[in-house]
């Protein structure tokens, strides 16, 4: 499944964590851009840059997964492209931003995460970000100028005419961005609801209705379309099963596709966008080895493809979308087949060794033994139930990113990156308790993958020939 650097003993540094933890925190909230003084400090890269080394020198052991073979296996690849393409230096360029906006925070997240407290610890991170996100946005709605509490903040579009569509700091500056966060944080509420005490429900209940809030701010109609998709595809993965669930997986493409082409004939907005997705398809096929050279897409059209996946496929053809796309679906995919797998487990009867226990009568002496081996199957019982339904959520959380990725230009969004790693850290402390998950995670399926995700490409390229 991975290949494990050298190691003598086992060791967890809290200290790489809580590095990390400050990382999350400047990166989502970005308290340090709210002040003039403060807003060039760099402290993003340093608490990065910081966590990445005490990661090497402290923790044991560090792992590379698929998902961190295929991306680092695009390095390369983006290199060789923009030298054939003719911008040789972009090319280290972008090879050299992919290192530092996606592949570091990917290593870092998916190696630090060793326990669900930690966890938690990131995603009430992420909630804190979001509500703080959306009271912003809240205050442009009727601040003079669309002008929100932060820094430089401001809404967009047609402000005369009432058009104010929320943004934030940073990378998300760009409502549509803002929305794919809010969307992925939703599954985050549900989670927390479903564990928690009244207050914690009542909170989680709030958090919710923000969010939601926060997507109708955005004027995104992506975003909007990703929280209906979370529902649905919610219901498919609890109630039907998996023929039924891939058969959507597969059409949803397509009918989202056919669903823009016919909105293409009263927005001029949506007809732009299918207009990119061909124009991408086609430089795809033009160019199928190296396609033009990452961050040409917008150079060679004009705009950009408004659409990851044909982005990309544009941009580094059919190997760098293979990596692309398949580092994306198998994360996906072994997450799902995660949850298949449990729900299947729950169909059985209570673990043999518990059973055992219960059964056991002895002396005094031997019960106090018996008890405190049942309370430690009993902890590892509770673990491996939260473990699972943190599995789920971020199964949504990746959903809510595929969805919304239809409609946007995100391909290397840091927040990819960031939950691809919560995801894999999710998948390593399941297997350390239930080995037998390990069969999902292998290199066969990681190969499939980078097959599946040409089922987006081909449904886009089929529904454009249809509606164009």
């Amino acid at each position: 499944m991975a290949r494990q650097f050298p190691e003598k003993e086992n060791t967890d540094s809290s200290f790489a964590f809580f590095l990390l933890f400050l990382y999350t925190a400047a990166v989502l909230i970005r308290p340090h851009e709210m002040f003039i003084d403060t807003r060039n400090w760099i402290i993003i890269k340093v608490f990065a840059i910081l966590c990445f080394v005490t990661l090497l020198i402290a923790q044991r052991p560090l792992k590379l997964y698929p998902q961190h073979w295929m991306l680092l296996a695009l390095a390369p690849l983006i290199i060789i492209s923009g030298f054939l393409n003719g911008s040789g230096m972009t090319g280290v360029d972008e090879a050299i931003q992919l290192f530092v906006s996606s592949l570091i925070p990917l290593f870092l997240y998916s190696n630090c995460i060793t326990t669900i407290k930690r966890q938690h610890a990131l995603m009430f991170i992420c909630l804190i970000a979001a509500i703080t996100m959306v009271h912003n946005g809240h205050f442009q709605q009727s601040a003079f100028m669309g002008n929100g509490w932060a820094l430089f903040t401001h809404s967009v579009g047609y402000i005369d005419l009432g058009e104010r569509r929320i943004t934030y700091l940073g990378f998300f500056s760009d409502p549509n961005d803002l929305g794919m966060f809010l969307v992925m944080c939703i599954p985050f509420t549900i989670y927390f609801y479903k564990s928690g005490n009244a207050f914690l429900k009542t909170c989680m209940l709030l958090t919710l209705i923000t969010l939601l809030y926060g997507v109708y701010l955005t004027g995104s109609r992506g975003t909007m379309l990703g929280v209906g998709s979370l529902a649905g595809i919610y219901f498919l993965v609890t109630y039907a099963g998996p023929k039924l669930f891939i058969a959507a997986m597969v059409l949803a493409p397509i009918a989202a596709t056919v669903v823009a082409s016919l909105q293409s004939n009263i927005d001029a907005s949506a007809n732009g966008r299918l207009e990119a997705w061909y124009h991408g398809i086609h430089m795809m096929l033009a160019n199928p080895i190296f396609g033009i050279g990452k961050g040409r897409f917008r150079e060679e059209h004009g705009l950009v493809a408004h659409n990851s996946y044909v982005h990309i496929v544009g941009e580094l053809g059919i190997p760098g979308y293979s990596l692309w796309g398949g580092a994306l679906i198998f994360t996906v995919l072994v997450s799902y087949l995660v949850i298949k797998f449990n729900n299947k487990q729950k169909l059985g009867d209570e673990p043999t060794a518990l059973a055992e226990i219960k059964s056991y009568k002895v002396s005094s002496m031997q019960n106090r033994k018996v008890q405190k081996l049942q309370l430690k199957k009993e902890t590892e019982k509770l673990n491996i139930t939260s473990e699972y339904a943190l599995n789920q959520t971020l199964f949504f959380s990746m959903v809510g990113f595929m969805v919304t990725a239809f409609f946007l230009s995100r391909s290397f969004s840091l927040l990819l990156f960031v939950f691809i790693g919560m995801s894999l850290a999710s998948h390593v402390r399941l297997i350390k308790l239930e080995p037998k998950i390990e069969q999902f995670c292998n290199a066969n399926i990681a190969i499939r993958s980078m097959l599946y995700c040409w089922v987006v490409i081909i449904a886009v390229y089929i529904t454009l020939k249809m509606g164009l």
